[in-house]
């Protein structure tokens, strides 16, 4: 459900496009103190950019959490999210930290957010509003400094989030967009290098992709965008390997 990185400095080590550097530079301009909301389709690099922003940002030496709003255990409740106090949970008799506590000082990512099931929606405006969360069973809230980073696919079309929506509207979110792969069709020839010469790297071997492969690459859909294109030259090198 979470995923604990500190830090994230490998992130600076994906291709960094001139678009990239945009959106970074947009998100690093906003106040830190109000949510980061990236839209895109899937594959395009949502967590990616969302990595870049927390490596170059004051909070770099601090934890990332990753939090799949889609996660099953999840979508049963909100104890690792919000974690709970000792007792709570008859399966773990400790008291547990849930994400918001364990991104304290650094940054949690909340991928997919349009998918947080309804219960949990009111709570997490909360923790927004308030820079406070309260664990279950706790009598007490507990201070959190931390960015928060949301994905979505397309916020405007969820009608069933429509308050969640409005509420981070109304906090001053961020709003960035990446575009899908085919409206970047001059970043394609890039990605598909880098992605040769890292799988390369893998597989102890030097595979380079000649013009007529790379042009082949261009002239492609990639309606998984960038993620799809990454399996396929991944595909390719280790065809060779």
């Amino acid at each position: 459900m979470q995923t604990l990185d500190r830090p994230t400095r490998g992130a600076l080590s994906v291709l960094q496009t001139p678009r990239i550097r945009g959106l970074v530079a947009t998100a690093q301009q906003a106040d830190p103190g109000t949510p980061l909301l990236i839209c895109g389709e899937p594959g395009v690099g949502k967590d990616v950019l969302a990595r870049l922003v927390h490596a170059v940002s004051p909070r770099q030496a601090y934890p990332f959490i990753k939090v799949n709003c889609r996660d099953q255990a999840l979508q049963r409740g909100g104890p690792d999210l919000f974690g709970h106090e000792r007792g709570v949970d008859p399966l773990e008799r400790r008291r547990r930290l849930g994400s918001f506590e364990l991104a304290n000082h650094g940054t949690i990512y909340l991928d997919e957010i349009g998918a947080l099931p309804q219960n949990l929606v009111a709570a997490l405006i909360q923790v927004l509003k308030t820079g406070e969360v309260s664990r279950a069973g706790g009598r007490e809230a507990t201070r959190v400094d931390m960015r928060v980073i949301a994905s979505a696919v397309a916020p405007a079309e969820r009608d069933n989030q429509d308050h969640l929506w409005r509420e981070l509207r109304r906090l001053d979110t961020t709003e960035v967009r990446i575009p899908p792969l085919r409206q970047r069709a001059d970043e394609i020839p890039d990605f598909a290098s880098f992605f040769a010469a890292r799988f390369s790297r893998q597989y102890h071997r030097d595979v380079r992709l000649c013009p007529e492969t790379i042009a082949a690459f261009g002239a492609g859909e990639w309606r998984g965008n960038v993620r799809e294109l990454e399996e396929a030259v991944h595909e390719l090198v280790r065809g060779r390997a």
